[in-house]
């Protein structure tokens, strides 16, 4: 079965750029997968190339003082007009099984909507990083990638070791991807009852505001800058207009400091903030 690329954030960014981020899904072959991104004023081009074959990559800011689209620089205000985006991914098999998908930016909404959402999302960065939020780091976890040669079991898919130090547990080398920076805000939230192998148990999720990018799933990992505490993303509750995401809500769930988890290297003086 073919992989298939599927867009997570196509998003502008304050004063002028844009936010990629996309995932793959069903890429069951191990080993390196190479990303290039093409931007046009166009859905059928002419494309201008932005990067080349880069490894892994799951995530692309693109930042235009001067863009070749139109005459005219695009910025968070002003980018109404359309900009479209190409991500070509070659397997590790080659050329051959290359996929790829072309994506708007904001194509649910209408012109005031995306204004609209700007001012939304200015304003939520602004509360966080100056009011009440903190810095946090969000590693994805990795699906796709080199299998891990320690503890990967080729017939079950699944890891033989969870305290592989690895693979952290993901199967996958290395386990996540670099951090990137956000803000958040960390509240209490109720304990729930979960099912698992051994009975019911109870679990105290945390609740946290973060960013609409990047954009979170279950099993990615945050860490808190201040404390250096790691919780693992349990539940993603996005606030959306029109379908594109606002903010995100999220419940997750403190991880003992004998976790795996807590291996696994974090640098954060180095790791990006993009909002």
């Amino acid at each position: 079965m073919a992989f298939s690329i599927e867009i997570a954030i196509a998003l502008p960014l304050y004063p002028n750029g844009v936010l990629l981020q996309w995932s793959l899904r069903d890429a069951l072959e191990s080993g390196v997968y190479l990303a290039t991104i093409y931007r046009s004023g166009s859905p059928v081009g002419p494309w201008e190339t932005l990067t080349e074959t880069q490894p892994n990559l799951w995530l692309y800011r693109d930042s235009f003082p001067a863009i070749s689209v139109e005459a005219e620089p695009p910025s968070q205000l002003s980018l109404s007009r359309g900009i479209y985006y190409r991500i070509r991914v070659t397997p590790p098999s080659g050329a051959a099984g290359t996929v790829e998908i072309v994506s708007a930016v904001e194509p649910q909404l209408t012109g005031r909507q995306r204004l609209l959402k700007r001012k939304i999302l200015r304003d939520e960065a602004v509360m966080l990083s100056r009011l009440n939020g903190v810095p946090a780091a969000v590693l994805k976890r990795r699906h796709w990638g080199e299998r891990c040669p320690k503890c990967y079991d080729r017939y079950t898919r699944e890891s033989m070791r969870g305290s592989c130090s690895s693979c952290f547990g993901t199967t996958f080398v290395a386990g996540y991807f670099d951090p990137v920076m956000t803000w958040a805000k960390r509240a209490p939230a109720p304990v729930q009852t979960v099912v698992t192998p051994e009975g019911k148990a109870d679990v105290a999720l945390t609740g946290v505001t973060l960013l609409a990018a990047p954009a979170v799933q279950e099993e990615d990992l945050l860490v808190f800058a201040q404390d250096d505490r790691r919780f693992l993303v349990r539940q993603v509750q996005p606030t959306e207009l029109r379908t594109v995401t606002v903010h995100q809500r999220i419940s997750v769930s403190e991880l003992a400091r004998s976790d795996i988890a807590y291996r696994v290297p974090v640098d954060l003086a180095v790791a990006p903030r993009f909002l």
